[in-house]
């Protein structure tokens, strides 16, 4: 009829719109996760000052050069003059290879580029499972939620090579909750790659023991309730035979158990620390946003779900390194029950052309796409190439180790515990390093006593270990103590550390 006409312009037009969004998506062949991941991995490669501020990258390069220059995992140290022979569990000798790899391949650009994949991968799969239960605008604020928690913590370190395999294990249990059944046998082999790369394998196993226990609790029937206790737990128990299948055997078990007994060190280690609330964090700002969510949205988990978000809030604010667990995991955990409830609450995704957008780009990506963002990537890390990289942090006292050298001193040292890294970076043997768990607390609070002038046991320690130099920071209590103690001089001061000498007989000359 001629006055129907009008009335059909809106809908021709918006079927028009959506025909055209979809032609540009097939074309181009992006997607939300993929792009979303390639964001992050740009980010990564643009920031490598930030994503190499820590001691222990140069700790994971120097024993994955040994591991690949020995082919054999060390189980002694051989990096200290105070702990030689010492048994010493590298429970991430996978990922130091792989740190490795990409340092000697490409140098500190490509350990910022390994940091960058690590962290654009674990952000791609996260809006990939999202995706399964929530509106693709929700998945966006979630995953750069995620993002920006685990930003203090995201470093070229084994454990950003877990993160992926991290959010791939809970999407693969989180999903076969929802549709009521087991995960495949064969995905529990993921843990031989994921228990040799980090520690944080743990965290999966103790997780699918939890959803053991859920999916007897919440079946109904004692057969259903029989076959779904034969099911699962056949799953775990091959995922825990799995984890066994590293060079460091039940130790990889042992180890977490040694540092929770740790009390000192815990007490003392930035990254062990629990969450200072004193000063605003990526974490509280996080808490703040899940909470005012789930209290404005009316989201009611089930009991076993919720108790599983609590227990990863209590060991984040525990250890703040545990908001990466706290931001990926409780979003995926939550899903099947907080992505319909967050449906019903709110209306289209930001209007509707953008919703059309949102929802063809929530499809996976085409092979073209893939190719696309690979090439991005290449280009993008080729272009970071030409610009050189000079590493100069807190950590890296290159000045000062460089004048000890060329000054010609030799011997033991005592260093600073943060510059210890740096130190075997460099090939001397170091007093204490990265390694706290090798350490032991005894010996780290005997040392952090002396050099912070909080007992007299600093001239023991220089005698019992016959220390030939020191070096610390500028503002130590050690530098302080030394540069009264008889028998010892200033070698070297910049404004980063101080370089000490015990005065030898030629000296005295």
């Amino acid at each position: 009829m001629p006055g129907s006409a009008p009335h059909n312009q809106p809908r021709q037009r918006a079927m028009v719109q959506s025909a055209v969004i979809a032609e540009t998506r097939e074309r181009i062949g992006l997607s939300l996760p993929l792009g979303l991941g390639l964001m992050a991995f740009l980010a990564g490669i643009s920031s490598m000052k930030a994503r190499l501020e820590d001691p222990d990258v140069m700790l994971h390069i120097v024993t994955g050069r040994w591991i690949i220059a020995h082919r054999a995992v060390p189980h002694v140290d051989f990096l200290s003059h105070t702990m030689p022979g010492a048994k010493w569990v590298a429970h991430e000798w996978l990922g130091e290879v792989v740190t490795a790899l990409f340092y000697d391949a490409a140098g500190w650009h490509g350990l910022a580029a390994m940091a960058a994949l690590g962290l654009g991968l674990a952000v791609g799969f996260f809006t990939r499972a999202l995706l399964r239960y929530y509106r693709p605008a929700q998945c966006i604020i979630i995953a750069v939620a995620a993002w920006f928690v685990v930003t203090p913590h995201w470093l070229a370190r084994p454990h950003i090579l877990a993160l992926p395999l991290l959010v791939a294990w809970m999407a693969l249990l989180v999903r076969a909750r929802h549709e009521n059944r087991a995960p495949p046998l064969a995905a529990a082999l993921l843990m031989i790659l994921w228990a040799n790369v980090h520690g944080s394998f743990l965290v999966g196993i103790g997780f699918a023991g939890l959803f053991t226990v859920e999916a007897v609790l919440t079946a109904s029937g004692q057969a259903a309730r029989v076959a779904a206790a034969r099911q699962w737990a056949a799953f775990t128990v091959l995922a825990m035979l799995a984890s066994l299948a590293t060079p460091n055997f039940i130790d990889a078990y042992l180890l977490p158990l040694r540092l929770l007994d740790m009390k000192f060190a815990l007490s003392v280690l930035q990254e062990w620390k629990s969450i200072d609330f004193q000063k605003l964090s990526t974490l509280e700002i996080w808490f703040v946003l899940f909470l005012g969510v789930a209290l404005f949205s009316g989201i009611r988990l089930s009991p076993p779900r919720a108790l599983m978000v609590l227990l990863l809030f209590a060991m984040s604010l525990q250890h703040a390194r545990n908001a990466d667990l706290l931001a990926f995991i409780v979003p995926l955990i939550a899903a099947p029950e907080a992505g319909p409830q967050l449906a019903r609450g709110a209306g289209r995704d930001v209007g509707a052309r953008a919703g059309d957008w949102l929802d063809q780009l929530a499809r996976p990506a085409s092979g073209r796409g893939i190719a696309l963002a690979c090439l991005i990537a290449v280009a993008a890390e080729g272009a970071a190439l030409a610009f050189p990289f000079t590493l100069h942090n807190r950590f890296a006292p290159v000045a000062a180790v460089r004048a000890a050298v060329d000054g010609g001193l030799s011997g033991p040292v005592l260093n600073e515990y943060d510059y210890g890294d740096y130190l075997m970076f460099q090939g001397i043997k170091t007093f204490i390093d990265g390694r706290a768990d090798m350490f032991g607390d005894a010996f780290l609070k005997r040392y952090y006593y002396a050099t912070r002038g909080l007992s007299d046991e600093l001239p023991a320690l220089l005698e019992q270990y016959h220390i030939a130099w020191t070096i610390f920071p500028q503002d130590s209590p050690a530098v302080i103590q030394l540069d009264r103690m008889p028998g010892w001089q200033r070698f070297y001061t910049d404004d980063m550390a101080v370089v000490h000498k015990r005065i030898t007989a030629a000296d005295r000359r």
